[in-house]
C-alpha cells in the first residue's frame, strides 16, 4: 500500500465521521467559496449556461452558477459517507421515484438479460451507481481512470462496494460485451466531450457537441435495452432515484444514419433531465471543447 493511498483513505475515514447533514452543509459552503475564488472555471460555467439558456437573464445565469458550485461541493462532501455507510442506510436515504420501472429492471436482471443504464454527471452520480446496484443486482460501470493512481484506487474502492466492476473507458467494448452476456447492468456516462474520432456530432443545448458513439454501437449490435437513470438531491435532503422509459432503438439498416440518430436520442434524453434541474449538472466541464471544424491560421490570427 502506497503512503499516498493510505493517506487518502485515512482522510476519507475521518471525513466520514460527522453526520451526512453536517458534511453536506460544509460542502455547500466550500462550493460557495470556490465560486468566489475560482475565476477560470466560473467563467466556463457562466459561458456554458449563457449559450445553453440564451433566453435567461444574467441574474438567473449567475444564480445557477452559484448553485452549481454549491451542489458540487455537497457531492464532494457526501462521498466519504457514501464510502462507509452500510447498505441499509444508503437504501433508507434513497427514494425510488418510479417503483414500477425498478421492478421491471429487477425482472430483466432476474432473467439474466443485460441492459445499459444511460446517465451523466447529474445530481450525485456516485450515489446512483451504488444504490441502483444494491437495489437491482450486479452491475458494471465504464469510467475513465483518474490520472493519479492512488486517487483512482480510492474512487474505485467505493464504486465497487456492491460488487460493481469498474471498466476503464479506453478499449472497453470487449469487456462490456462480456458483462452484458453475463446479464449485468452496464452504466455509461454520456455527457462528456470526446475527440472527433471517437464521437458523433449531435445537438446538445442547441449546439453541436462531439459525443461518444460507443453506446449506440453496442446497443445496435446487442439490441440490449437502454434506460436513462439519475439521482437528484431532493429539497428535503433525500436522494431521489429516477428511472426513465426505455429509449427506442433506431435500426433501419443504414448504420451511419442509425448511429447518429441513436446517439442524438441518448443525448437529448440527458438534456431533458439537465434542463429540469440545471444546477445539478457538471457545468464546469468544457462539453463543447471539440469543434466541428478547424479555423485557418489567418482566421486564428
Amino acid at each position: 500500500m502506497s503512503w499516498a493511498y493510505a493517506f487518502l483513505r485515512g482522510m476519507m475515514r475521518v471525513a466520514a465521521l460527522p453526520p451526512l447533514g453536517v458534511m453536506r452543509a460544509l460542502g455547500g459552503g466550500l462550493g460557495g467559496l470556490a465560486h468566489a475564488l475560482d475565476r477560470r472555471h466560473r467563467a466556463i460555467v457562466r459561458a456554458n449556461l449563457t449559450e445553453s439558456f440564451p433566453e435567461k437573464s444574467a441574474e438567473w445565469i449567475n444564480g445557477v452558477a452559484r448553485d452549481c458550485y454549491a451542489h458540487l461541493g455537497k457531492v464532494a462532501m457526501e462521498l466519504p459517507r457514501l464510502s462507509t455507510l452500510p447498505k441499509s442506510e444508503i437504501l433508507a436515504r434513497t427514494r425510488v421515484m418510479q417503483p414500477e420501472r425498478l421492478e421491471r429492471l429487477r425482472r430483466l436482471h432476474g432473467r439474466g438479460q443485460g441492459l445499459f443504464i444511460l446517465t451523466g454527471h447529474i445530481g450525485n452520480w456516485e450515489w446512483l451507481n451504488i444504490s441502483l446496484s444494491w437495489l437491482v443486482g450486479l452491475s458494471c460501470v465504464v469510467a475513465r481512470p483518474i490520472d493519479w493512481e492512488p486517487a483512482d484506487r480510492l474512487v474505485n474502492g467505493w464504486r465497487s462496494r456492491p460488487g460493481t466492476e469498474v471498466v476503464p473507458k479506453a478499449a472497453s467494448a470487449r469487456r462490456v460485451l462480456y458483462y452484458l452476456r453475463k446479464g449485468r447492468m452496464i452504466g455509461i456516462l454520456l455527457d462528456q466531450n470526446v475527440d472527433w474520432y471517437d464521437g458523433e456530432w449531435v445537438e446538445f443545448f442547441g449546439r453541436p457537441a462531439c459525443t461518444n458513439k460507443g453506446l449506440a454501437l453496442l446497443a445496435m449490435r446487442t439490441k440490449a435495452p437502454v434506460i436513462p437513470a439519475w439521482v437528484w438531491r431532493g429539497d428535503d435532503g433525500w436522494f431521489e432515484l429516477h428511472l426513465g422509459e426505455d429509449l427506442p432503438l433506431i435500426n433501419t439498416g443504414d448504420k451511419t444514419q442509425d448511429l447518429w440518430e441513436n446517439t442524438q436520442a441518448y443525448t437529448k434524453a440527458l438534456e431533458d433531465v439537465i434542463r429540469a434541474k440545471p444546477a445539478q449538472w457538471f457545468w464546469l466541464h468544457q462539453r463543447w471543447k471539440t469543434k466541428p471544424y478547424h479555423a485557418w491560421p489567418r482566421e486564428r490570427a
